[in-house]
C-alpha cells in the first residue's frame, strides 16, 4: 500500500523518491523451502503471562464488522486481542495498544518473538503464522501505533513514536530486561531496523521479511495540502485500491487475493482515529532507516518471496550485503507476504534461526 500510495501521488505532484541501488550479491546462496517437518522442542519451566502492573491491559477489544469475516485464524486472533496504556516520554499522554500475546502459561525458557506489520495494516496479518509459532515461542504481534486496532488518541503517530510505543510494550507488557526477537514484514521492517540499531539491548536477533529499508520516507505525499492527503486517505481504504494491493501481494492471486481477505484488510479503517493516525505519519516524512542498516550488529535472517511484485528484487541481496550476520532465504512461488502465502516455509526458517 505505501508504494501504491507513492505512485498516487507522483501522479499529482510529479515527483516521488527513488530507491538507491548500490553494491552487488554477496554471492550468498539462497536456500529453498524446507523439506522437512519442523522440531519441537519440550516445554520445561512455565511462567504466566500477565502484563506487568505498571500497564492497564483489558481483558479482549471488539472489532467491528468481524461478523463479516469468513477465514476461522483471522477470527480467533481477533478475539484474542488484548490492549494494553502505555504512555512514551514526550508523547503528550497515554496510547492504547492492541496486540495478540500468549494464551495461558509459556515455558520460561521460550525465546521471546515480537511481529511487527507493515504500513496500514494490523496485526491480523499474522492470523497464519502465529499459530505456527506458539508452540516454540512466546509470541507477541502488536498494532504499530497510528494502524491496527491501536487507539493513538490522537496524538502523534511518526516514527518516533511508533518505535517508542514498541520500546514501552517491550519494557511493560513482555518485562523489562528481556531480550527478543523482532520479525518486520513490509515497513514493520522498517521499524524493525530502527530499533534492533537503535536499541540493541533488547533485541537479540532480527527477522526481515520482504523488507521495506531502503526507500526512505514516504516522498511527495509528504507535501500535499491536508485536505489533499485526507482525499488520497479516503483512496486508499476504498474497496478498489485495496483490491489492486491485495492481488498485488500475492503470487497465486486467484487462492489468495479473495474478497474475504479484502476485508479483513479493511477492518481497521473504520475506527475512529484512523485518518488522524495515518495523516500524523505522513506529515512525518515517513521512516528512513538505510543509513542505519549497517549498524545492525544482531544475527539477522533476511526472508523473500521470490515472486515479489512491491519491493526490488536486489533489496534482498542489499540487506544480506550490508548486515554483517546475516543469511538469506527465498520462498519460490511467493509474493509480497510469506507469512500469509507461504507462512509453513516461513516458521520453518524462524525455528532454524533459533537452532529449535
Amino acid at each position: 500500500l505505501s508504494i501504491i500510495i507513492l505512485r498516487m501521488a507522483k501522479i499529482v505532484v510529479g515527483r516521488a523518491p527513488r530507491a538507491a541501488v548500490s553494491g552487488s550479491p554477496r554471492g550468498l546462496r539462497a536456500r529453498q523451502s524446507p523439506r522437512r517437518a519442523p522440531r519441537h522442542h519440550p516445554h520445561h519451566r512455565t511462567r504466566p503471562t500477565a502484563p506487568s502492573s505498571s500497564s492497564s491491559t483489558t481483558a479482549s477489544v471488539s472489532v467491528d464488522r468481524l461478523d463479516e469475516i469468513e477465514e476461522r485464524a483471522c477470527v480467533d486472533m481477533a478475539n484474542r486481542l488484548q490492549a494494553a496504556e502505555l504512555s512514551v516520554p514526550g508523547h503528550g499522554g497515554p496510547v492504547k495498544m492492541t496486540f495478540v500475546g500468549p494464551d495461558g502459561q509459556v515455558a520460561g525458557d521460550k525465546p521471546v518473538l515480537v511481529l511487527l506489520h507493515g504500513f496500514d495494516s494490523s496485526c491480523l496479518e499474522f492470523r497464519r503464522l502465529f499459530p505456527l509459532l506458539e508452540a516454540d515461542f512466546e509470541v507477541y504481534a502488536l498494532d504499530v501505533l497510528g494502524w491496527g486496532f491501536t487507539d493513538s488518541r490522537g496524538q502523534d503517530c511518526g516514527p518516533k513514536y511508533k518505535s517508542g510505543v514498541v520500546v514501552e510494550f517491550l519494557d511493560k507488557v513482555v518485562g523489562g530486561g528481556r531480550q527478543v526477537t523482532l520479525l518486520g514484514a513490509s515497513l514493520g521492517g522498517a521499524i524493525a531496523i530502527d530499533l534492533a540499531a537503535g536499541r540493541p539491548d533488547l533485541v537479540s536477533k532480527l527477522v526481515l521479511v520482504d523488507a521495506q529499508g531502503f526507500q526512505d520516507g514516504i516522498g511527495a505525499l509528504q507535501y500535499l495540502p491536508e485536505f489533499l492527503t485526507k482525499f488520497f486517505l479516503e483512496v486508499l481504504r476504498s474497496v478498489p485500491l485495496r483490491n489492486a494491493a491485495n492481488k498485488m501481494s500475492y503470487f497465486e492471486k486467484d487462492k489468495f487475493a479473495t474478497k474475504d481477505a479484502l476485508n479483513i484488510g479493511r477492518l481497521h479503517t473504520f475506527k475512529n482515529d484512523w485518518v488522524s493516525g495515518n495523516l500524523s505519519f505522513i506529515k512525518s516524512g515517513g521512516l528512513a532507516v538505510s543509513s542505519l542498516i549497517p549498524r545492525i550488529s544482531q544475527q539477522t535472517l533476511v526472508v523473500w518471496g521470490d515472486n515479489d511484485e512491491i519491493l526490488p528484487k536486489e533489496d534482498k541481496f542489499k540487506f544480506v550485503d550490508a548486515i554483517p550476520k546475516s543469511a538469506l532465504r527465498i520462498i519460490p512461488e511467493c509474493g509480497h507476504v510469506p507469512h500469509l502465502e507461504k507462512p509453513q516455509e516461513l516458521a520453518f526458517y524462524v525455528r532454524e534461526l533459533h537452532d529449535l
